[in-house]
């Protein structure tokens, strides 16, 4: 009950409280109006492609939708881009791409999605790609390296995941492309 001659004691909590939510929701639109994605915190990756090729040391695998490997791949390839990913100003360049098709040193999974997707980054740069590359061993592996591209044009920059191992075990354990 509140008495005429008695003053409620001013306190800063409330003032406090609706500072750090204006802040809070500014940082949060700042950053999605410049990253063109309002859900660009989400770690999530979960993408059905339409084709998947792995270049194992100079020759081409086609994994084809319907078989047995088509899911488990594609699924190894979602859990290694789930998670944090970083952007860097490293590109693909026509030639190394080139090289991951031929070269007898490299091995490479190339997916190509039906249509161009949006990986969930702080960064407007790496979007609308509709084929991914992932340099499992040889030149930007073991930077954990995935490049894009869209209509035979490189994405800009890459990005840097936390691990390809989901990618390489499943390789490995299904005969696909044994590691060396």
């Amino acid at each position: 009950m509140l008495y005429i001659d008695h003053r409620q004691e001013p306190s800063l909590w409330p003032l406090l409280m609706i500072v750090a939510v204006i802040v809070g929701v500014s940082v949060y639109a700042i950053v999605s109006v410049l990253a063109g994605d309002a859900l660009w915190f989400s770690r999530d990756f979960d993408a059905t492609p339409s084709a998947i090729v792995v270049h194992c040391y100079g020759e081409s695998i086609e994994i084809p939708p319907g078989s047995a490997d088509f899911p488990g791949l594609a699924g190894a390839v979602n859990r290694a881009l789930s998670g944090r990913k970083r952007w860097d100003s490293l590109s693909l360049s026509q030639g190394t791409y080139e090289d991951y098709q031929t070269r007898n040193d490299t091995v490479v999974v190339e997916l190509f999605y039906p249509e161009p997707l949006r990986i969930h980054t702080n960064t407007r740069l790496f979007s609308n790609v509709s084929n991914l590359i992932i340099p499992v061993e040889g030149r930007h592996s073991e930077t954990n390296a995935v490049f894009g591209r869209h209509q035979g044009n490189p994405a800009g920059g890459s990005l840097h995941v936390q691990t390809t191992d989901p990618i390489r075990t499943y390789l490995a354990d299904r005969d696909i492309c044994p590691l060396q």
